[in-house]
């Protein structure tokens, strides 16, 4: 179950069913590329192996998860990969928030979220170290030598207040707050940090270390799919989780704040059910972050500042499909059933 769960993860059923095109299950391992499983270097239990990936076909929704939709109304459906594909609530809830209160949405995020709670709960404890980046810099010196011929330009960062959460009135929209709320997010590393404040190059950047100063209580939007790959109904959960995750790890324009609604109804949901913060994962670094409700619950620790420059950037790009001009058989993906 924990394959097939994976292979729903990272695949369209397109990719491995005959009646999309695809070719098999099996298929799908034979490339070294494949982020499940090393290919087989026997074929003495490839036959085995095809029939525990396939058989039973179509468990029930509580008691296996199937790589195949199946018929619905005597129409063939297809999975998409959950990697990169929201469930129907939760994109209902996303278009709710466009035309509804925050309050009118809220029962329904809420009675999406409450079956997983209890699975994504994670304990981060006092005195662990994370990171937070600020462009620029509090002053710029020039340093002399000893013998006052030589000089150097010197800079100091960010420090303590100047580097952590803004204050109220000078708080702006972010991904778990709304404006006028006051969170610190942070970051593992010192690389994740910069990352996410996205500089450009040349420019110089100042990282700021802060320690935790109590055990905190998180919610994980990046937990390990086995938790969740006994069942669909489970694995409907993760597909959940990951969609959240996806878009607290996105980034997107100061003119474009509105995919983050869902995301800060979740942190007051999540704050008044007692949580100190969310972790999620980073869509830019190796590093995960996580946003601190309470910014009080972490110390500057001046140990760790520093100011570094940004020498270069690099994307990696890849070819998307795409059309020029849509036929009667292309259906808007926002409009999905």
């Amino acid at each position: 179950m924990l394959l097939r769960a994976l292979i729903r993860f990272f695949y369209d059923e397109q990719e491995y069913n005959r009646h999309w095109g695809g070719e098999s299950v099996l298929s799908l391992f034979e490339h070294e590329d494949n982020p499940i499983l090393k290919p087989p270097t026997s074929n003495a239990y490839l036959d085995d192996f095809d029939e525990w990936l396939q058989w039973p076909p179509y468990p029930d929704w509580d008691k296996g998860v199937a790589i195949y939709a199946g018929h619905n109304d005597g129409a063939r459906g297809m999975n998409f990969a959950i990697s990169r594909t929201n469930p129907s609530p939760f994109v209902e809830i996303q278009h709710r928030l466009l035309t509804e209160n925050f309050f009118q949405v809220e029962p329904a995020l809420e009675a999406l979220i409450d079956p997983f709670l209890a699975d994504i709960e994670i304990v981060l404890p006092a005195g662990e170290l994370w990171y937070r980046a600020r462009l620029g810099q509090k002053e710029v010196f020039l340093r002399y030598d000893v013998a006052g011929f030589q000089s150097s330009i010197v800079r100091q960062p960010w420090l303590g207040a100047d580097i952590g959460a803004p204050p109220p009135l000078k708080a702006g929209i972010g991904r778990m707050n709304r404006s006028g709320v006051s969170v610190l997010y942070l970051a593992s590393n010192a690389a994740t940090a910069v990352a996410e404040i996205r500089p450009h190059p040349s420019h110089h950047v100042s990282i700021g270390g802060f320690t935790s100063k109590q055990t905190l209580r998180l919610a994980d939007f990046n937990p390990e799919i086995e938790l969740f790959s006994s069942s669909d109904a489970r694995l409907s959960h993760y597909a959940t989780i990951q969609a959240f995750d996806r878009l607290m790890s996105q980034p997107v324009t100061p003119d474009e704040r509105t995919p983050y609604l869902s995301t800060q109804l979740l942190a007051e949901i999540l704050l008044r059910r007692g949580f100190d913060g969310v972790r999620y994962r980073s869509s830019v670094s190796d590093g995960s972050n996580i946003c601190v409700f309470y910014p009080t619950k972490f110390e500057f620790d001046e140990g760790h500042s520093e100011v570094r420059r940004v020498d270069s950037v690099t994307y990696a790009v890849s070819q998307a499909a795409y059309l020029i001009v849509p036929d009667k058989s292309d259906l808007p993906f926002s409009k999905r059933s």
